[in-house]
């Protein structure tokens, strides 16, 4: 009996490559959106406890920016997840659809999930605002955020492993179970919470830019950004190296044989040394440069853009070894739907892009208010 269902007899409209780099671009600014999202919510608790138990006004402040700012990134988070979902049911269907009805009732609560977390993100957010203590909310919608994580890490696990499909079905066809006993399961996700950490550290970096924050609060930016950039960049190292370990090695070899996917692979390695640099020099020099904020922001985007192409090289080296080979379908392209819809993509990000200038603008006028209530 085969592993995969049939493939669609309808051909790909476009080429197969097209969807890869559509789906790996859009894939690397939702993981953007998820790990600022994550590591900004968790440092944003850490600050205010910090705050409270040392009495300082700085963590307090710095908080309360931060977490008035978290619910409009959940909105980028939402919307850049569409892309690269749909592009990877294209691409990866026969795998995907399958191993999503398997745990398909964990897979359907995440809509439930995602809202409530959002609304506590709100609440959180309106709290602090108002001067009132939030962590409640701001903790249940980090436990959550979190939880839809790794019933995601589960799905983009499982969709791997063909061959335990069957008896997964045949224990509960009601898709009421994780798959848990995946040795990358773990170490796998929790590789990519540690990627928050350099992610809000190099946006922390960046806030610490702005004059309309007071000096204080500028300078715990910067090297709380620091440590964090620093700190995250050698802890998801170390899981990084587990998360490899934990893959067949044939797979393994496989990948790191190939040379496009070990370019990659060290590119991941240099930008996680320049992050590790860029973060103690943050950290030590007690305020943020220029260079050094968009030096460590532009290596944490770079940084999460090579572990989606070593990610994406594992998972099509993995399901080829099953007998699914991404790059077997037929295909007959529109270059007239092709050439609009590049367009339209183009035109996308450009409108995101002055979205978040729009966005960063208008903050102008709340910061006061954020600093003076939080």
């Amino acid at each position: 009996m085969p592993q995969f269902p049939n493939v669609d007899p309808i051909p790909l409209p476009a080429p197969i490559w097209l969807f890869k780099v559509l789906h790996n671009l859009t894939f690397a600014l939702h993981l953007a959106s998820v790990e600022l999202l994550l590591g900004g919510l968790l440092m944003a608790l850490l600050f205010v406890l910090a705050g409270r138990a040392l009495r300082r006004e700085a963590p307090l402040q710095s908080a309360g920016v931060i977490v008035h700012r978290l619910p409009t990134l959940m909105a980028f988070v939402i919307n850049l997840g569409v892309p690269p979902l749909l592009f990877a049911q294209v691409l990866y269907g026969r795998a995907l659809y399958t191993s999503s009805v398997l745990i398909g009732t964990y897979w359907i609560s995440v809509i439930f999930l995602l809202m409530a977390s959002y609304y506590g993100l709100y609440l959180a957010a309106r709290r602090a605002e108002t001067g009132r203590p939030w962590t409640v909310p701001g903790f249940a919608a980090l436990v959550l955020a979190l939880t839809i994580a790794f019933i995601y890490s589960n799905n983009m696990t499982l969709m791997l492993r063909p061959q335990s499909w069957v008896q997964m079905y045949q224990s509960n066809p009601h898709g009421f179970q994780l798959n848990t006993d995946d040795p990358t399961l773990f170490v796998r996700w929790f590789f990519f919470l540690a990627g928050a950490f350099p992610a809000t550290g190099a946006a922390l970096a960046l806030l610490s830019l702005r004059s309309v924050f007071s000096e204080n609060v500028r300078r715990f930016l910067a090297r709380s950004g620091g440590v964090a950039i620093a700190a995250g960049a050698l802890v998801q190292a170390t899981f990084g190296y587990l998360a490899l370990e934990a893959q067949p090695s044939d797979a393994l070899s496989t990948v790191m044989g190939d040379a496009l996917y070990r370019s990659f692979a060290l590119g991941w390695l240099a930008t996680a040394a320049l992050l590790v640099v860029a973060g103690l020099l943050l950290w030590a020099t007690h305020a943020a440069r220029a260079i050094l904020a968009v030096g460590g922001a532009l290596a944490a985007f770079l940084n999460i853009a090579c572990t989606v192409m070593v990610r994406d090289g594992i998972r099509d080296v993995t399901l080829r070894a099953a007998g699914f080979d991404v790059w077997n379908r037929q295909v007959v392209t529109n270059w007239s739907v092709v050439g609009l819809f590049l367009v339209l993509f183009v035109a996308a990000l450009a409108v995101i892009a002055y979205l978040i200038t729009v966005i960063a603008k208008a903050r102008r006028l709340e910061e006061k208010y954020a600093e003076k209530y939080a």
